[in-house]
């Protein structure tokens, strides 16, 4: 299986972001124990869980991937 510059240079951008996310454990993503908060509306947890911040990074790294080279269309 052969994959393009686009996709490799994303794959590449998309776990070192995520990595760094992680490591930094944000406090909307994180609790004060370093755990991953639950999906949802109370104060214990979060709109924006680490699953869904990781998967709208990547769509946005490829695009933005896709708009630098000019492969867009």
């Amino acid at each position: 299986m052969k994959f393009d510059n686009n996709i490799k240079l994303s794959i590449i951008l998309y776990v070192i972001i995520c990595f760094v996310i992680y490591y930094i454990r944000p406090p909307f993503i994180f609790d004060n124990k370093g755990e991953f908060k639950q999906f949802g509306l109370t104060r214990d947890k979060t709109i924006y869980p680490f699953w869904l911040v990781c998967l709208i990074i990547g769509i946005i790294i490829y695009l933005l991937v896709i708009i630098r080279n000019n492969d867009f269309i």
